[in-house]
């Protein structure tokens, strides 16, 4: 993950993040992520970029949880299923 920061007298600052993107065929490369933070300054900027990534990474994680999870409750349904 790379945050670059860019600061405008007039606006304020923003920060982009450049992060692990899954392409369509399924591999993973390293590319912009459409999400754009404001702040006063780079610095803030800069946090609140490596704070969303974070809560993404986090967010990724619980729904990989929940699929996992889903899947073992739909094996046990169809085995019980088979049983009756």
């Amino acid at each position: 993950m790379r945050v670059a920061t860019f600061m405008s007298a007039v606006d304020g600052a923003i920060a982009r993040i450049e992060m692990p993107m899954p392409t369509k065929g399924g591999k993973m490369k390293l590319a912009w992520s459409p999400v754009v933070i404001h702040a006063p300054t780079e610095d803030e900027a800069r946090t609140k970029a490596e704070d969303f990534y974070a809560s993404e990474l986090e967010r990724l994680a619980s729904k990989e949880q929940n699929i996992a999870a889903g899947r073992v409750k739909a094996a046990i349904s169809r085995a019980n299923g088979a049983d009756q």
